[in-house]
């Protein structure tokens, strides 16, 4: 977020967002390198469909079935969905590099701006440290997984490494994770775009992969009415509890 520059007149070769950020008395600092593709292919490489269905697709089957694994999406995706574009409306009123504790100052008012601002910065720095460690940590779960089957399995003799193994791996991971993002923003977003295409392949990948080689298959009513009411755990469910 630049500095306060005071009033300042527009000129026409200002595009919008320089506009708006004039019109709130801040001058541009930050280059804006990135297009609207690298900024799309960044934050879907961030929500990573791919991985979300690899590491919580036996918890959906668990609690609940094959009706929350089906209709779990469209309620979640229309929710999910009024959050990103109310976040957008706030993004295109307020285009600073802040980004959210920024808006958080804005909309909470003089009087609780440095407490909204410092409780948003710190949430989204943290959740953001939380969600880089668990997703590497999966990833170096599934490594492992691969190296033990690659090698004849848990009944086979195969390799599992013990826990500081897998540990140690994470390490490795973020660490290199912390130098690609070192990099310049030109290689970071060539590296989101590639991750975004990444995504979207292995999701077809997998709708096409999986049906293919099933041995088995289930019936269509099974699929869109049946509700797990019992996950192995002792906690059981006889009807879905209302929104």
């Amino acid at each position: 977020m630049g500095g306060f520059s005071g009033d300042q007149s527009l000129t026409p070769s200002m595009d919008s967002g320089q506009a708006r950020l004039k019109e709130l008395g801040y001058k541009q600092e930050l280059k804006r390198d990135l297009s609207v593709f690298s900024n799309f292919a960044i934050s879907f490489s961030i929500i990573s469909v791919l991985t979300g269905i690899t590491t919580t697709y036996n918890t959906g089957l668990r609690f609940g079935g094959t009706v929350t694994l089906v209709y779990g999406w469209f309620v979640a995706g229309v929710f999910t969905m009024c959050v990103g574009l109310s976040m957008a409306e706030i993004c295109s009123s307020y285009p600073t590099s802040g980004g959210l504790y920024y808006w958080s100052a804005m909309l909470a008012g003089p009087r609780w701006a440095p407490l909204a601002s410092w409780l948003t910065g710190w949430f989204n720095i943290v959740g953001q440290w939380a969600v880089t460690a668990s997703v590497d940590f999966s990833l170096a779960q599934l490594i492992q997984v691969i190296v033990l089957l690659s090698t004849g399995g848990k009944n086979g003799g195969g390799y599992q490494g013990s826990d500081y193994v897998v540990i140690a791996i994470h390490g490795g991971i973020l660490f290199i994770h912390a130098l690609l993002n070192s990099l310049p923003i030109s290689v970071l977003s060539f590296i989101g775009q590639l991750a975004a295409l990444w995504n979207l392949l292995g999701v077809l990948v997998l709708m096409i992969l999986i049906p293919v080689v099933s041995t088995e298959r289930a019936t269509t009513k099974f699929v869109f009415t049946n509700f797990n009411t019992d996950n192995g755990l002792g906690i059981t469910s006889y009807a879905p509890l209302p929104l």
